[in-house]
């Protein structure tokens, strides 16, 4: 399928053409566009989320595949990967053979999974055989973290000792997050840091770190619509954390929906988790239409760096990468989820400056401004070529 749109091409934003059949065929100067989409913003790659959780299965009222990767192409998100705690929870390899066709059934974008630590070195490794993009280590995983150390796949780290599971909300201190650093090594991601020094901490380690909005945005944990794991620090934390945007390798939205039903239970019970896929991308651009961030730096964020992290080939408008596309144009709106099961975020009435018009996986709209689209994504761990990972593997 040809489309004419405003791309960035080599560094520079240019007219143009781009013929797009599951990955980039042709580009060119001048064509018959099957759409023109010149007219309607800025054609870019489209966004890695690094960390969602799309529950379905016994948790199909919080969200479902469907659902879950419908928010996130309307939010410019081409490329998803799951976290494992799933009911049942990801820790074998039939469970993970089982989610991997699911998700091959049902996302609407192109997809993967972390895997969850199991019981043993073998069934690690018979895991590991498995398309999967790596393991996730929760805090309770961190003795047990042995069984995952040798594999070559990417370990994701949640930033908190084992203590932190059993301590109150006030309790679940900020060494706790410092501290899991030190409990691993090897190919290492820390995900959802909640502050600049863990960052900092995991750079000087080896490792690479992501952070994300709510961790940055939302003012403090006030009640259920904000419990979130690890908490929000601090608003010095918070200022800190800023600097961010230009010290971590990637952002990533900690996708993490529950019922309006659990949410309006009392603060002590509720479960922890706030559902944001479909506002990173536009909250990253609207930063780049306010100067505050290059437009580069934003893909860097976004897409390049997750793809490298990963070791996938996605990021660049350029023949023979996947064709996942996001049009961006600069629009004032304020956010609400659309797709989602979830009603309700803390981000709810956020004015941003950028808004998704169109979203594009592996050539087809799945997401034009108004509907989504029943487009079928694809693991790019079961066919994409690889590329050296930041982290050295």
């Amino acid at each position: 399928m040809w489309y004419r749109a405003k791309f960035l091409y080599k560094g520079e934003i240019t007219e143009g053409c781009i013929n797009a059949f599951g990955t980039i065929v042709e580009i060119r100067k001048e064509c018959r566009p099957d759409l023109d989409l010149s007219n309607e913003g800025l054609l870019l790659p489209a966004s890695i989320d690094m960390h969602v959780h799309l529950r379905d299965w016994e948790q199909a009222y919080k969200e479902t595949v469907v659902t879950g990767t419908s928010e996130a192409v309307f939010g410019g998100v081409g490329t998803v990967i799951e976290m494992p705690n799933t009911v049942p929870p990801v820790r074998d390899y039939d469970t993970a053979v089982s989610r991997l066709t699911h998700l091959d059934r049902y996302a609407r974008t192109d997809f993967s999974l972390f895997a969850g630590v199991p019981k043993d070195r073998n069934e690690a490794e018979r895991m590991a055989s498995l398309p999967i993009a790596g393991f996730k280590v929760f805090p309770e995983d961190l003795e047990s973290f042995h069984v995952v150390a040798s594999s070559e796949k990417l370990k994701v780290l949640h930033p908190e000792v084992a203590l932190a599971n059993s301590s109150f909300r006030n309790m679940r201190a900020y060494w706790m997050e410092l501290a899991s650093l030190y409990l691993v090594h090897g190919r290492v991601h820390v995900t959802h840091s909640t502050s600049l020094d863990t960052i900092r901490l995991a750079k000087s380690l080896g490792f690479t770190a992501d952070f994300t909005m709510h961790h940055l945005l939302v003012e403090g944990e006030r009640d259920c619509l904000s419990k979130v794991n690890p908490p929000i620090r601090d608003a010095v934390q918070r200022r800190k954390l800023l600097l961010a945007f230009y010290e971590a390798e990637l952002v990533a939205s900690d996708h993490a929906p529950h019922a309006k039903e659990e949410k309006a239970m009392p603060y002590e019970l509720c479960p922890p988790g706030i559902a944001g896929v479909s506002f990173t991308t536009p909250f990253v651009f609207s930063l780049v239409f306010k100067d505050v961030l290059s437009l580069d730096r934003a893909l860097d964020l976004l897409v390049r760096n997750p793809a490298k992290v990963l070791g996938v080939t996605y990021g660049e408008i350029e023949e023979g990468y996947p064709s996942n596309f996001v049009v961006i144009a600069r629009e004032s709106w304020r956010y609400s989820t659309r797709f989602s099961k979830v009603t309700q975020t803390p981000f709810d009435l956020y004015p941003l400056e950028a808004r998704v018009k169109y979203t594009i996986v592996r050539g087809k709209v799945v997401y034009d401004g108004e509907d989504v689209y029943p487009v079928k994504g694809l693991n790019p761990f079961a066919r994409a070529v690889r590329v050296k990972s930041l982290t050295g593997a």
